[in-house]
């Protein structure tokens, strides 16, 4: 049974109390959830929010903008629809509703699960010759089902990355505005895709750099086809390729 992690925003005292009671009830009637040990944690697959304080709507915006949750539930004593919530909930909180709709959500696959459809790669690269030339070359060596995504800066990426549940993840370290480093350790603190470098870098320093942003792997550009087939075997399962190099396409063309 999964596991839900449960972030607040400006939930009242007894709120908390339905909450904590709920956390201890057995895991075959509700599920397995615990609370995040931070209001409003970044990560967390569910968020409560009590939406009557304009603090906690403009907290829960925020958190919108740049967080992970899969679904948010929104408290309030407005019994119109409230615009972003998955789940709305009318005060005077109960305790069955509130545990009714832990369970709907518990139940429910979650949206990377839902949508994905076999092996997925992504390109994060701002040259569009870049773009062209990997794309071409991973193709010859994964099969049809293989999804291959591109994003054009680290920004991007983390948002793909926030909707898909990639296997693969070449990424580019030079970009305009966020550079991979950041974008390598960002996608790292919430997914467990695969992140390799490929970049034109190759002093020791961006090696450690690297490093310490979690990758799994540092290619430089141009990258050897040995190369690009140790990867792709070891993270998306691909087959020993046996296509002459004579008839790979060439780097920057």
């Amino acid at each position: 049974m999964k596991k839900i992690i449960i972030s607040h925003v400006g939930l009242l005292e007894r709120d908390m109390v339905l909450l904590k009671n709920l956390s201890q009830l057995s895991t075959t009637w509700l599920g397995n959830f615990e609370l995040a040990d931070h209001p409003g944690q970044s990560g967390g697959q569910l968020l409560i929010v009590d939406a009557d304080s304009e603090a906690s709507r403009r907290t829960w915006y925020e958190l919108k903008s740049h967080s992970w949750f899969e679904k948010t539930i929104v408290i309030s004593r407005q019994k119109s629809p409230i615009k972003g919530a998955d789940i709305q909930l009318t005060r005077p909180l109960i305790f069955r509703r509130l545990a009714d709709a832990l369970q709907k959500v518990m139940s429910e696959p979650s949206s990377r699960e839902s949508s994905r459809q076999g092996k997925r790669v992504l390109i994060v690269d701002d040259s569009p010759a870049v773009q062209t030339f990997l794309n071409e070359k991973l193709r010859h060596f994964l099969d049809g089902n293989t999804v291959i995504d591109i994003a054009e800066s680290g920004e991007a990426a983390i948002v793909q990355a926030q909707d898909n549940e990639y296997d693969l993840v070449f990424m580019d370290v030079m970009m305009p505005g966020m550079d991979g480093y950041t974008a390598c350790k960002m996608i790292k603190a919430h997914s467990q895709s695969k992140v390799v470098m490929l970049t034109s870098k190759s002093s020791a320093i961006n090696r450690v750099k690297a490093k310490i942003s979690g990758c799994d792997g540092y290619i430089t550009k141009p990258p050897k086809d040995q190369e690009l087939a140790q990867v792709l075997q070891r993270y998306v399962g691909a087959p020993e390729h046996t296509t002459s190099i004579d008839n790979m396409p060439v780097y920057g063309r």
